[in-house]
This record gives structure tokens, C-alpha cells and sequence, in this order.
């Protein structure tokens, strides 16, 4: 029973982490990080319960990845946006 549950969990992880990848190109202030933190949750659960660990570690990645990105892109956006701004009124 615990085994099945923990595959559970890492599926969830593992479709959580897509669609938080699949999201923030599309959504992107809160519901690329909610997913992003459902990911990371239900992925360690994963590891930590089922004995196979490849759908857990899968979710754990791409929620860390987006998180990643989610704090990247503002200051990505941003840099470019200044540096079009600056080229314009010099």
C-alpha cells in the first residue's frame, strides 16, 4: 500500500513540474509557482516513500528549475527593457 502511495506522489510531483514548466511561459505571476512548490512537496514525498524514485526526482527537478526561471525572467526582462530604453534616449 505505502509503495503505491508513494508512486502517487511522484506522479503527481512529475505532472505538477511539467505544468509548472508548460506555465510560466503563459501565466506568469502566481500559478507557475504554486505548482512549482506542489512539484518540489509531492516529489520528496516520492523519494522518501517509493523504493524506484524516477518519477519523484523527476517532479523534484522541474520544480526547482522553475523556480529558477521564475525568479530569472523579471530580471532578464528587465535588463533587455533598460538596455532598449537606454539605446533609445542616448
Amino acid at each position: 500500500m505505502v509503495q503505491i502511495l508513494g508512486k502517487i506522489f511522484g506522479i503527481i510531483g512529475l505532472l505538477a513540474g511539467v505544468g509548472a514548466i508548460l506555465t510560466i511561459w503563459f501565466f506568469y505571476p502566481i500559478i507557475p509557482l504554486i505548482l512549482a512548490i506542489a512539484a518540489i512537496v509531492f516529489g520528496v514525498i516520492g523519494i522518501i516513500v517509493d523504493d524506484s524514485k524516477g518519477l519523484g526526482t523527476g517532479g523534484l527537478i522541474l520544480g526547482i528549475i522553475t523556480l529558477i526561471l521564475w525568479v530569472l525572467f523579471p530580471i532578464i526582462l528587465l535588463t533587455l527593457l533598460a538596455g532598449l530604453l537606454g539605446g533609445l534616449f542616448s
